[in-house]
């Protein structure tokens, strides 16, 4: 079971706040993070009677491997039969299409083809089918070069065949965690960000306290949902059996303007990744029409290394722009960087911790996570019922709010639509993103949302202002002045927490 190859050195960077918020909160399951999982558990949690917080140490929901991933609802095909990425894979696709409706996020069940550059490698087909048929794959179908060209006419022509999985899709991936996370509130969950966990005090095999920035919470069960700060967690609390280590992936998004190009997700994987642990990237439509290229695949020493290079962009454009026609460098709008909680076994980890009888963890959920969260949400939230109906009587909450309903961006509605939000509300009449038509009272609602922004990336996430072409070149000075008169001060104000402040000071008096 021991997984860990020396102890790191790296730590998470604390957070400047300090307070006692927390002062001797008592709950009955703590969430240590607020990413995908994080907040899938505690939607799931909160369908029983008990009191939950979610912890994170950043300012929003959803900082790091959760929103900074290319949004794919993977098939299960690329994980190895009979492991936890295969199960949850399976699982959490089956059900992410109903739960999309149910919550109110964008979700398209686009597809995803994979190509070949030549015939021989027909040869494996077989194979194909038989790791499609024990991962549960209930759709695949291979298709010529001249059959799938009738359907995708712009995908270049340096391939033989191409298998088609036609229940892949396609999410955006913050709006889904913030789904989870308003659904949680709705139903009773607390968050409390910019909240570190500094210590938890463990005696006799169980965590009696955690010690955080904000003051001691004593927690009946601990969830590590920490995503690529679960080992350090677990070394907290005296059960580290396995490490994270950082893989970073890069991608570029394309103009919105270029959305025509193709529908399905396409991919040309190497010969030389038949064993690799990396999917290959490809291009991936966005629900929102952008594309976009990548990710990369590169081990990195440090895990919040967020670093883009000349070299990866080029590989960006060397392997996957390549795979339509019509696509240039000049397409390109921006490009990121993320990195995946991967552990040395490649495979969830999803339990009961062995040592310590009142801790879950839920960690090394790299891709396909986002797929899987939805299902690894429901059996971590079950564990939880476990180790509590230990001690008490747990309850369904019989007043469990299931649906929850988000405003339709402005931009999508209909003229006649427009009008009306805009008899009611004249906010909805002044467009702050042109790129993205974001009006005024869509930021004013990220602001006071029940799970409200409370940084500027906080605000983009929410509306996509400043998702366009230029970037929030012009949109930024209108966003801010748009919070001032919220009676937000935007000295306070920061880009993604910490210290990432943008403005440094008055240049006049009022």
């Amino acid at each position: 079971m021991i997984e860990c190859r020396g102890i790191e050195k790296e730590r998470p960077s604390r957070s400047i706040v300090r307070d006692d918020k927390l002062f001797n909160k008592r709950v009955d399951v703590l969430v240590i993070g607020a990413g995908v999982v994080g907040c899938a558990t505690a939607r799931e949690l909160s369908k029983y009677k008990m009191t939950v917080l979610v912890v994170d140490k950043e300012s929003d929901i959803a900082m790091h491997q959760s929103s900074r991933n290319a949004g794919m609802a993977h098939p299960p095909i690329a994980p190895k039969p009979g492991s936890k990425k295969a199960l949850y894979n399976e699982r959490g696709l089956k059900i992410l299409a109903e739960l999309s409706k149910e919550l109110d996020f964008p979700y398209e069940e686009n597809g995803m083809v994979i190509l070949f550059k030549h015939w021989i490698f027909f040869a494996g087909a077989g194979l194909i089918s038989s790791r499609a048929k024990k991962n549960g794959i209930e759709s695949i179908e291979f298709l010529s070069k001249k059959r799938l060209k009738s359907i995708e006419s712009n995908v270049f022509d340096d391939f033989a065949w191409a298998c088609l999985f036609k229940n892949a899709g396609i999410v955006d991936p913050f709006k889904m965690t913030l789904a989870f996370a308003e659904n949680a509130v709705q139903n009773g969950v607390e968050f409390s960000f910019q909240t570190f966990v500094e210590s938890i005090e463990v005696s006799d095999g169980k965590i009696l306290s955690v010690e955080t920035n904000r003051g001691r919470v004593f927690p009946r069960v601990v969830v590590n949902a920490a995503g690529l700060w679960a080992d350090y967690v677990a070394e907290l609390a005296n059960d580290r059996f396995f490490t994270i280590h950082p893989r970073k992936g890069e991608m570029a998004i394309i103009d919105s303007k270029r959305q025509g190009l193709v529908r399905l997700t396409i991919s040309m994987p190497q010969i030389t990744q038949a064993k690799s642990v990396t999917k290959g990237g490809g291009l991936i439509p966005t629900v929102h029409g952008n594309l976009l290229l990548g990710p990369t695949a590169k081990e990195v020493p440090f895990k919040e290394d967020y670093s883009t290079t000349s070299q990866g962009l080029e590989e960006l454009i060397k392997k996957h722009a390549k795979l339509v026609h019509g696509l240039t460098v000049n397409d390109i709008i921006t490009y990121f960087a993320g990195t995946r909680a991967a552990t040395y076994r490649e495979d969830f980890i999803v339990e009961k911790s062995r040592r310590v009888r009142n801790l879950v963890h839920a960690a090394g959920i790299q891709s396909p996570g986002l797929t899987s969260a939805p299902a690894i949400a429901q059996d971590v939230a079950k564990m939880c019922v476990e180790i509590l109906s230990e001690e008490m009587h747990v309850l369904p909450n019989t007043k469990f709010v299931a649906n929850r309903r988000a405003q339709p961006p402005f931009k999508s509605l209909s003229l006649e639509e427009k009008q009306k939000l805009i008899e009611k509300d004249p906010n909805y009449g002044v467009v702050v993103c042109r790129c993205e038509e974001v009006t005024k009272a869509e930021i004013i609602k990220a602001v006071s949302s029940p799970l409200p922004a409370t940084t500027l990336d906080g605000v983009k996430w929410r509306t996509r202002c400043g998702m366009g072409r230029c970037q929030g070149g012009f949109c930024t000075p209108y966003v801010l002045q748009t919070l001032q008169q919220q009676r937000i001060n935007v000295l306070n104000m920061t880009k993604k927490g910490g210290s990432s402040y943008i403005v440094v000071g008055k240049t006049r008096g009022e």
